[in-house]
């Protein structure tokens, strides 16, 4: 059962898809990122891209983030991280973007927003092809101090010229990067 793990939506549950590819972020690996972040979640702008259930959107929100944007094309995802998003009331401050990743982030640059915390959980298969870090160098959408977070398997490699890694963690065989400019 996924659930918010704190904050003032604490033990709140939502909803996650059967059957499908989407893959919440563990509980453990969500605790420990929001740990890292701290207090500085406060206020902050916060982009969940791949968003998939919403839950790391939603948890920031919980923890005091002004304003969460979702990134996710997938229609049952949608669906899903809809639900979740009635679950703790709606707020007008939690945006959904239904695009794919790319057109997501230049609709946020054309609208001139900037993120304090980009958090990309792809598809880990879109990693083997794709680098998300590219289009968010590309786009300029994080603030000067901000940080991306970017999950992935431990075992994959990610060419990272566009940002500094700063940190890492492993949970089983999940990994979070934390990069900076």
């Amino acid at each position: 059962m996924l659930r918010v793990i704190s904050g003032k939506y604490k033990g709140k549950r939502l909803s996650s898809p059967r059957g499908k590819d989407i893959r919440p972020t563990p509980v453990r690996l969500r605790k420990r990122m929001f740990d890292i972040l701290g207090y500085r979640i406060i206020g902050s702008t916060f982009l969940d891209g791949f968003a998939g259930t919403g839950s790391v959107g939603i948890e920031a929100y919980s923890l005091g983030a002004s304003e969460v944007f979702f990134i996710e094309k997938d229609p049952e995802a949608i669906k899903v991280l809809k639900k979740n998003l009635t679950r703790i009331g709606d707020p007008p401050e939690l945006k959904v973007i239904e695009n794919d990743f790319n057109m997501g982030v230049r609709e946020l640059h054309e609208r001139g927003i900037l993120m304090d915390f980009i958090f990309v959980d792809p598809p880990y298969d879109f990693l083997d092809y794709a680098n998300p870090l590219k289009i968010l160098f590309k786009r300029n959408i994080l603030k000067e101090d901000g940080i991306i977070i970017l999950q992935k398997r431990c075992d994959q490699d990610i060419k990272k010229p566009f940002f500094e890694v700063f940190r890492e963690i492993r949970e089983g065989k999940n990994c979070l990067m934390f990069l900076r400019r």
